[in-house]
């Protein structure tokens, strides 16, 4: 008698391979979308960690005013000034950066309060600091 040589899966393996793959492959897209979506989470949370810091610095001047859409102040019996240039809000004495990557900005007054109104990647935002 002769024996027989099996050549090839059964077809449980067949379908056991491919419920794996199937697997792997929807998480990997579940990954992909969720990376994607915190992608674009990022930027605006990275918005509002810069205001949230400049409204802590802001919160215990002594003295604060809107000059030439600059935000001038005195902290700790220093002089500081917060202004936009090359793309960057940014606090002078120095070149300390607060927020990157904005298409433009200004502060301004309104009634009692001071507010930062920039556009970042088609989008305005408009934020009261103080």
């Amino acid at each position: 008698m002769k024996k027989l040589r099996r050549n090839g899966f059964t077809l449980i393996e067949a379908l056991l391979a491919l419920f794996i793959t199937s697997l792997i492959s929807l998480l990997g897209c579940m990954l992909i979308n969720l990376a994607l979506h915190f992608a674009h989470i990022d930027v605006d949370t990275q918005n509002q960690f810069a205001i949230l810091q400049i409204r802590r610095e802001l919160s215990i001047v002594s003295e604060i005013r809107v000059n030439e859409e600059r935000l001038e102040y005195v902290l700790n019996h220093k002089k500081y000034e917060l202004y936009f240039d090359k793309n960057r809000i940014v606090k002078s004495p120095g070149y300390e950066i607060y927020m990157e990557n904005i298409d433009s900005a200004h502060f301004y007054k309104k009634e009692d309060g001071y507010y930062l109104w920039f556009k970042k990647q088609n989008k305005t935002y408009d934020f009261e600091l103080y």
